[in-house]
């Protein structure tokens, strides 16, 4: 039997990895098939740490687990996505939209994060930064993401696209309330309307159209017809004028003829109505 060298051995800290705390809490645990790209599903920061990147940067490890999604999406509840936002200016398209998303400001991480007595594998868990706090407990924690993917070891490994606050859908009912005023704008139209609906008032008056033809008839076919049957033109001389042409016999003649004019002479003839004695009989 040999033994290690102790050149082989000599790296190893023994008091400092006896320190180290671990968990055998499974966060791997699903066996489900990866969820496509562009979907939003539902689902809480299950667990965050506050660690170094290879290079030796700040970085937070966060843990985001699908749940509570219903329908077509009911499959994907479990799946966890992991997300390695190293602080620093060149992944600052990885950190920026997670702290945005849930309000939490690069002071709060430097100045307000309250991790864990001992260090686990991942790192020092988070157990709040200011009052944002991780876990299913805390509705904080809650939001939707836009799923993506893509190849690690040649598998498919589901990622956050995209974060979203949890009441996306709730600010599209805070929308609404909006939309619900437009009615009151529609009424305001539907007042406005009443103005215009004296012009269809008016149709009624299709009497409108009764209405013009009356005044029509008043300004024209009045003026001609009723002289001729009511006498509204009255001057003498009107009825003089026709009466040589009118060889018939008419009554109004004869009501003349009746006046001082001889019986014998003025019956049947125009001239007698204008009431001379002395012209002689044809």
């Amino acid at each position: 039997m040999v033994r290690l060298r102790k050149e082989d051995t000599e790296d190893l800290d023994i008091d400092e990895l006896d320190a180290v705390e671990y968990s055998t809490e499974q966060f791997d645990s699903y066996d489900g098939e990866v969820p496509p790209k562009d979907i939003e599903l539902v689902g809480y920061v299950r667990k965050m740490w506050w660690t170094r990147s290879q290079a030796g940067d700040p970085m937070l490890k966060i843990l985001w687990l699908a749940a509570e999604n219903e329908g077509d999406y009911e499959e994907y509840n479990g799946c966890p996505f992991w997300l390695n936002a190293a602080l620093i200016g060149a992944a600052k398209f990885r950190w920026a939209p997670f702290l945005d998303n849930f309000g939490i400001t690069l002071k709060a991480v430097k100045t307000q994060t309250d991790v864990a007595d001992k260090d686990d594998q991942n790192g020092a868990p988070i157990n709040k930064i200011g009052n944002w706090r991780p876990g299913e407990e805390n509705d904080e924690s809650w939001c939707r993401i836009i799923t993506s993917r893509e190849r690690y070891n040649g598998e498919w490994q589901p990622r956050v696209g995209e974060w979203l606050p949890y009441d996306a859908d709730g600010d599209q009912a805070d929308e609404e309330p909006e939309e619900d005023e437009e009615p009151e704008e529609d009424e305001e139209y539907e007042e406005e309307e009443p103005e215009p609906e004296p012009e269809p008032e008016p149709e009624p008056a299709r009497g409108r159209g009764r209405g013009t033809s009356r005044t029509a008839r008043s300004a024209t076919e009045k003026p001609a017809a009723a002289p001729a049957r009511r006498g509204a033109r009255t001057p003498a001389p009107a009825p003089e004028k026709p009466a040589p042409s009118r060889t018939g016999r008419s009554t109004k003649p004869a009501a003349k003829a009746a006046a001082p004019a001889p019986p014998a002479r003025g019956r049947g003839r125009g001239r007698a109505q204008a009431g001379y004695d002395d012209e002689p009989p044809f």
